[in-house]
């Protein structure tokens, strides 16, 4: 079959080829650096076969989608350690965000910041053991055999009008998700957990209420410190902060 690469020349391969295969056929380097791929402009896992007369992109660190990618992967690896050390944890869901992830947690007993340098170790633990990200494609009654003690998922699987579900796997976790997903946790370079909020399930009020653990991640330790440095800063320059040391003004 034949595909085409984003600068118009188009590359022979056997049918039946995934991405990895296309990276792989470029060159070493690359196969080595992707982290995902583009089939006709959707974003997909490297494991996706291609088909004929595709238009295939390799999606690497330097890519606009992959931080956002990696993102995602590491919010399945933090719900994946907060369930390992908190044993009971209910999951609900845990998206990338434009500057990080969350994770919504319903869990025995409520954790606080003082929890989080045992989870951060956890995850640390996770991303050296550098496991793949696994997608599988299973129907509803599988999906509800897989999430029978997660209630949560098991809500959100009544909801879905797909007779096929993709959930991911990743060491000891499982999810329902769409991904797609880094190859392995080992892509991860730098990780912390930012702050916990509040939030209702399904942001019903009526509802339970969750708690929501947010967090960040960077493919550099550098790129992590950068951003540290630069919240640092500009809370320095926040004009309520100013306004309230220089005796401006008073908020209550």
């Amino acid at each position: 079959m034949e595909i085409v690469l984003p600068d118009g020349s188009k590359k022979t391969l056997d049918a039946g080829a995934t991405v990895a295969d296309v990276a792989a056929s470029i060159g070493a380097g690359l196969a080595k650096a992707a982290l995902a791929g583009k089939i006709d402009g959707k974003l997909v896992d490297l494991t996706t076969p291609v088909h004929d007369g595709a238009a295939v992109e390799i999606i690497t660190a330097k890519s606009p989608e992959a931080l956002h990618i990696l993102r995602h992967s590491c919010a399945h690896i933090m719900a994946e350690a907060v369930q390992e050390l908190f044993p009971g944890t209910q999951i609900a869901f845990g998206p990338a965000t434009d500057d990080g992830y969350f994770y919504d947690f319903l869990l025995p007993e409520n954790i606080s910041s003082d929890d989080f340098g045992a989870i951060e170790k956890k995850m640390q633990q996770i991303i050296k053991a550098n496991e793949p990200f696994v997608r599988e494609v299973v129907t509803i009654d599988q999906a509800k055999e897989i999430f029978a003690d997660q209630r949560f998922k098991l809500e959100h699987i009544d909801d879905l009008a797909d007779e096929q579900i993709t959930i991911y796997r990743h060491g000891s976790f499982v999810d329902l998700c769409s991904g797609p997903h880094i190859p392995s946790a080992g892509k991860i370079g730098a990780i912390k957990l930012m702050k916990l909020a509040g939030a209702y399930w399904r942001a019903d009020a009526s509802r339970e209420q969750l708690q929501r653990l947010y967090g960040t991640a960077f493919f550099k330790k550098a790129e992590l410190d950068e951003y540290l440095h630069n919240l640092e800063e500009a809370e320095k320059r926040d004009h309520r902060k100013i306004g309230r040391e220089m005796d401006l003004f008073m908020m209550r």
